[in-house]
């Protein structure tokens, strides 16, 4: 069968959210979903799924990636955001993500670990687990958020210049160091990294200003600089600010403090940033959030430097949780180490253009729907598969 044909038909498996391969093949004999597919035979079934499978497998990765990409760059054109959001910026949410893991099949992209398990006569044994785990970029927005890229992490035989022999299985900052470099020349548009305090290192910092970005990344590690000297300069001092907020039911405490250049792997200046975040009328322990902030991101106010932090948590809510409870993305269609990574390139093609309808035509669409911010684009996928029944026509031209 054609290439775009396999491809049509696995972005239609994520636009429907259909849960696995098996669940698929029914359909690919059924007249509604050849329709959809805009196939030249009614009466003949489209391929099995091991032929989709194995298409995946053989797909070149930046032909795949060009559609996803294309959608997202053609919104960017047609100014869905060109207004960004905290001050008229643009901001990419980095964070590793592990959808996959099994101890029943691998192929050569898997990392492996060693789990204990209980067997049946009660005694602790060792298997290996094999698992994928990648970087992912997702591009934060007040409403919506759009998944730009993805890099996953290699194991010791895969990794650039490794011969394999007692190298250690990627981590995250490494795959992450080949991400944005290559996120920045593809959407040259995007201003500040958001990440986790894993990021919160010089080297990553420097990489981030060579790129001309700015960064808000998570600082937790007391002992580390520059959160040690923040702390210390902060200590018994009064907050720079207090803002009370009866619709989110919070009082804000926020500490500024500019200009840092305590952490020895990093040349430039670091601004440090407290919030200190506790519940309108109800006790209990406040909660601390601590930035790093360099670039173009040291131009907004602690409280904004805040709300982008606390906005991080948009790629595990609206992202990761999403994509496995809804979208089906932690089931393993196929396991290899290309075929995984097309896969979600169409998915993620598939929760763009779907995305970017629903904010488009649907005013209701988004967080302003409360923090349920997924009903509605699930509600959508349940009507869509409800009518697949009576479509008569091809949508559009797939090919």
């Amino acid at each position: 069968m054609p290439a775009w044909q396999a491809a049509a038909a696995v972005f239609f498996t994520g636009l429907l959210r259909i849960r696995s391969f098996n669940a698929l093949e029914p359909r690919l004999s059924e007249k509604s979903f050849l329709r959809l597919m805009d196939s030249a035979n009614l009466d003949k079934r489209l391929c099995a799924v091991d032929t989709l499978g194995r298409s995946l497998r053989g797909s070149v990765l930046g032909s795949v990636r060009e559609l996803s990409v294309g959608i997202v760059a053609q919104a960017e054109r047609n100014k869905v955001f060109r207004e960004g959001w905290h001050g008229a910026m643009h901001y990419v949410a980095l964070d590793g993500w592990e959808p996959i893991s099994t101890s029943r099949q691998h192929c050569e992209g898997c990392l492996v670990r060693q789990l204990q398990v209980k067997g049946r006569d009660g005694e602790l044994r060792e298997v290996d687990q094999y698992y994928h785990r990648f970087v992912v970029a997702l591009l934060l927005d007040e409403r919506f958020d759009l998944a730009l890229d993805i890099e996953p992490m290699l194991p010791a035989d895969l990794r650039p210049g490794s011969d394999g022999k007692g190298d250690q299985d990627e981590g995250e900052l490494t795959a992450a160091k080949r991400l944005l470099p290559r996120l920045k020349k593809t959407f040259g548009w995007l201003e500040v990294v958001v990440a986790d305090g894993l990021y919160t290192n010089g080297p990553f910092l420097t990489l981030v200003e060579q790129l001309r970005m700015g960064a808000v990344f998570i600082a937790r590690k007391e002992k580390d600089e520059p959160l040690r000297e923040a702390r210390r300069i902060w200590r018994g001092q009064k907050p720079e600010q207090v803002i009370e907020d009866p619709q989110a039911g919070e009082r804000v405490e926020v500490w500024d403090c500019p200009g840092l250049q305590t952490l020895d792997s990093y040349k430039g200046t670091i601004r440090m940033v407290l919030g200190r975040v506790s519940d309108l009328g109800k006790p209990g322990s406040p909660r601390d959030w601590c930035m790093a902030v360099t670039g173009r991101a040291r131009r907004l106010s602690a409280r904004k430097v805040l709300a982008v932090a606390r906005g991080r948590w948009h790629i595990e809510n609206t992202g990761f949780h999403q994509w496995t409870s809804r979208w089906h993305f932690a089931h393993v269609f196929t396991h290899d180490h290309q075929g995984i990574q097309a896969l979600y390139w169409l998915f993620f093609a598939a929760y763009n253009l779907l995305t970017l309808f629903l904010y488009r035509q649907l005013r209701c669409y988004g967080r302003d729907r409360g923090k349920d911010v997924t009903r509605t684009i699930s509600r959508l996928v349940d009507e869509m598969l409800d009518d697949l029944a009576r479509l008569d026509a091809p949508l559009w031209d797939t090919s």
